[in-house]
């Protein structure tokens, strides 16, 4: 998963992991084809063996941001 933040208007603290947001903005899927992700792994170099086993699509999720909110702790 990816959070982008729009425009790269505002950042967050790297020190946040496991506190509560509130985020606003939109949620992405994104499905890459065999086809594609072959084609990616022959671009990268990768083996023919490597490149064999890629036999499901593959999904990935980002959500870009407009606006988060970090919940202070009570």
């Amino acid at each position: 998963s990816l959070v982008k933040f729009k425009d790269y208007g505002f950042f967050m603290p790297k020190d946040i992991a496991g506190q509560e947001v509130i985020v606003q903005g939109k949620a992405f899927v994104e499905l890459t084809s065999i086809e594609d992700l072959k084609h990616m792994a022959e671009d990268a170099g990768k083996s023919q063996k490597e490149i064999d086993a890629i036999t499901d699509t593959e999904i990935s999720y980002s959500f870009i941001s407009e606006g988060v909110l970090l919940v202070e702790n009570q």
